[in-house]
């Protein structure tokens, strides 16, 4: 089997996936069991005992996701503060776009797919608009196919994250 290659994250999306993974373990740990055990004792044959079916599936869900964040963490790479350039886009940079059909600005963070965060503005280095914006300079004009048509930007500002 070919070894995976190894994740690069923020030093923030780091912490964030140890904490995470620390409360999955807690609740697979901790609390689970202790719902196992009262639903067995509401009696009766398991087998037809929903409230522990669902509890189990629970349980198989929290075990594949500590594993997964535990793979995750052994390839992680936190990429330092001095890697981080502010003359081309790259992982852990805040970009600045102003769209040039619309005058309008928006910016993100472009982070590792295992980061991704759309909620707070984080978005992947391998989605459409990251792979266009890779390793461009402020001033540079990218196009981006979307869902709506192509959409025209131009890069106004690169930060670090």
């Amino acid at each position: 089997m070919e070894a995976e290659s190894e994740v690069l994250l923020t030093k923030e999306g780091f912490e964030q996936k140890k904490k995470q993974l620390e409360e999955y373990r807690r609740i697979l740990h901790e609390e689970i069991p202790q719902r196992l055990k009262m639903a067995k004792e509401h009696g009766g044959e398991l087998r037809e005992n929903k409230e522990y079916l669902d509890i189990q599936t629970e349980k198989e869900f929290y075990e594949l996701e500590v594993r997964r964040l535990e793979e995750l963490l052994e390839r992680a790479r936190v990429i330092e503060e001095e890697e981080i350039s502010t003359k081309e886009v790259g992982i852990a940079n805040r970009v600045t776009l102003k769209n040039l059909d619309t005058g309008e600005q928006i910016t993100f963070e472009l982070v590792s797919p295992a980061e991704v965060d759309l909620e707070h503005n984080k978005i992947s280095s391998e989605s459409p608009l990251g792979r266009a914006l890779m390793n461009r300079r402020k001033g540079d004009e990218v196009e981006v196919e979307t869902p709506s048509g192509l959409v025209r930007y131009k890069i106004v500002g690169i930060q670090r994250s």
